[in-house]
Order: structure tokens, then C-alpha cells, then sequence
């Protein structure tokens, strides 16, 4: 399939996204028909890693702009970061992301970038609770606003996150820490969705979670241009489901009949390039990400990106990027959205 007969596909893709809902999803995918399912390769550049972890992350401002850069160039469809100043005063905290975002935005007009949600986990586990939701979701308006960020985090649930110790307790209580979203903080992003179009990056980290999305998925409030993240992590960490198949044909399962777009992560090692969920993902029409948030201690998003680009190739399918992702996701987002 050629450049124009790709972009034709997309731009069929995203006009049958503003009818009825469709009920095929594209889980089950065909093998007829995977290959003209475009991959969204999505690079989270930096999570909770810093330098003592792994010296390719990024920062200062600068790193963080010059990565973000990178992971673009390097063909990555959405570029996903965390701010290392989380605040109380959620406009302090949009304006750590505007710093970084004004100039991406301004070299890359159609990227398309989200910011994580404003929380800080040394607070919440000595706390033993989250910040309410003005918070955790209040920076996301104003960076909606000012046109920067064009999808932001729909995040439903709770997840305990940490590590198992050899004696099979968390180890480390000082490093657990209680990831947690309440409802006003679902109303908070949608509404935000819904007033400027942006699109919504989506998280599955448990099965309820899931389930919440296919209830607003069949209540046709999951906001539009919406992809989920569907994550696993190894035995040795205490949430999520194992990067097996069987646990992602329970996901898929879950979905069927909904026109959803879908990729696979892992959380800490082995990178979800490791595992059988890739392979799946590429056969079954969903996606994956990579970066330095899922695997800290692996090697740059840029070394990232390269082999994922080498699986996707091989599988036969192809990563979509700038306006043709807007388009097939179909981002309502007016200051990003393709002219014409």
C-alpha cells in the first residue's frame, strides 16, 4: 500500500469515526485487514525516571523540549511526559508543562502531546490519600486553553502501585504509593475534552477500569478521539495483570463490539517489546508504546522508537503521525486540527 493509499485509508477511518458508533472493533481484526490499521506509536518519554535511574532522562526545561523533539523526529505518533513539578496550585503546575510545550508546539504544529496527571507520590503515601481533583485534574484547562496540549489522561480508578519484596509483602512502604482517580476527576477531564476537543489518552491498569470504559463507551460519553493504554507488569510488581496473552484476550474480550483503538504497555522489565503482547498487538490491530516511563532502566526512547519501528515493518503495518493521526483518531482539537 502506497503513501496516497494509506492516507486515503485514514481519512476513510476518521469520517467513519464522526457516524454511528461502528460495532466491529478493531480487536478483532482480520489478517485480511490488519495491515491497513495504522500503529499509534506512542513514546512516554519520562516518567518518574531521573538521571540516578537512567541518564537518558530528561530534566531540566531544555531536556525536556530537545527529547520530546527527538522521540518526534524519530516517528513516534504521541509524545506522553511527566513535569518534575507537580504543585498544589494546579496553575503552577500547568505552567511547568507550557514551558516545555510552547516551543515543541511551535516546531511541531500537529504533534500530538499529554501531559500526565499533577500528582506528587512522596505526598500521597505520607498523606495515605490523593489531592482532590481541582488539583490532580485542574492544570489540564488551562493548558487545553492555550492550545498546547491537544489529548489529555482519562484516568478511572485505583491501582496500588509498588514492588513485591523477597518475603512476598510490598517492599518498601515508603515507595507504595495509592494512584487513585474519583469521579469528579472523570468529570474534570471530559468536561475539558468536550469544551475544547481534545482527545483522551485512556488507562487500563485492572479490569474495572476497563469496564468503566465500556460503560461510557456504550453510553457514547467517552470523549471523542479517545485511545486506551492497556498495561501489564512482571510478577515482581504488585498491580496489574502479567504481560501474558491470556490477559490481553480478557481486555479484548471486554471490548467486543466497540470501535476502539487500543495499545499494550508494560510497566518496569521486561520492555512490552519483550513480551507476547506486541506480536498480539500488531495481529490483532492494536498498538503499543515504549519510552523511559515503562522501562526506566532501558535504553533511550530514540533506541526505543528504532526497534519498535523494526517490529511494526515486519508485522506489515505502518505508524501514522501529525495530521493523519489527528485525522484517524479524529481530535477535535481546533488549534492542531489539519486545515482542509
Amino acid at each position: 500500500m502506497d503513501r496516497r493509499q494509506f492516507g486515503q485509508v485514514v481519512i476513510a477511518a476518521g469520517a467513519a469515526s464522526l457516524a454511528a458508533p461502528a460495532i466491529r472493533s478493531s480487536s478483532a481484526a482480520t489478517a485480511k485487514n490488519v495491515e491497513d490499521i495504522p500503529v499509534i506509536l506512542e513514546c512516554a518519554v519520562v516518567g518518574g525516571t531521573t538521571k540516578k535511574v537512567n541518564p537518558n532522562a530528561p530534566e531540566t526545561v531544555d531536556e525536556h523540549i530537545a527529547e520530546i523533539s527527538t522521540a518526534l523526529d524519530a516517528g513516534a505518533t504521541i509524545v506522553h511526559s511527566h513535569s518534575n513539578r507537580p504543585n498544589e496550585d494546579p496553575i503552577a503546575a500547568a505552567k511547568a508543562y507550557m514551558e516545555v510545550y510552547g516551543p515543541v508546539r511551535k516546531k511541531y504544529p500537529h504533534a500530538i502531546l499529554y501531559p500526565t496527571a499533577n500528582f506528587d507520590p512522596a505526598t500521597y503515601a505520607k498523606n495515605r490519600k490523593v489531592w482532590p481533583a481541582k488539583v490532580q485534574s485542574g492544570h489540564y484547562r488551562p493548558l487545553a486553553e492555550a492550545g498546547l496540549a491537544n489529548m489529555i489522561l482519562l484516568d478511572t480508578g485505583v491501582a496500588p502501585l509498588a514492588g513485591f519484596g523477597d518475603d512476598g509483602f510490598i517492599a518498601n512502604p515508603d515507595k507504595f504509593w495509592w494512584y487513585g482517580f474519583y469521579p469528579d476527576d472523570t468529570k474534570i477531564v471530559t468536561d475539558v475534552c468536550k469544551e475544547f476537543g481534545c482527545g483522551a489518552s485512556v488507562s487500563v491498569f485492572e479490569p474495572g477500569w476497563m469496564k468503566n470504559v465500556v460503560a461510557m463507551a456504550k453510553a457514547g460519553t467517552l470523549p471523542r478521539g479517545s485511545k486506551l493504554n492497556i498495561y501489564f507488569a512482571p510478577e515482581s510488581f504488585g498491580a496489574m495483570a502479567p504481560p501474558v496473552p491470556e490477559a490481553l484476550e480478557l481486555y479484548l474480550k471486554m471490548m467486543e463490539g466497540l470501535d476502539l483503538k487500543w495499545s499494550v504497555g508494560c510497566i518496569g522489565s521486561p520492555s512490552v517489546m519483550d513480551t507476547p503482547l506486541t506480536q498480539m498487538a500488531m495481529e490483532r490491530g492494536g498498538s503499543f508504546r515504549v519510552g523511559l516511563e515503562d522501562w526506566m532502566t532501558g535504553p533511550s526512547n530514540q533506541e526505543q522508537l528504532a526497534r519498535a519501528k523494526e517490529i511494526i515493518a515486519t508485522a506489515g503495518r505502518r505508524v501514522v503521525n501529525g495530521p493523519e493521526a489527528i485525522e484517524y483518531l479524529d481530535i477535535p482539537f481546533p488549534a492542531t486540527r489539519p486545515k482542509g
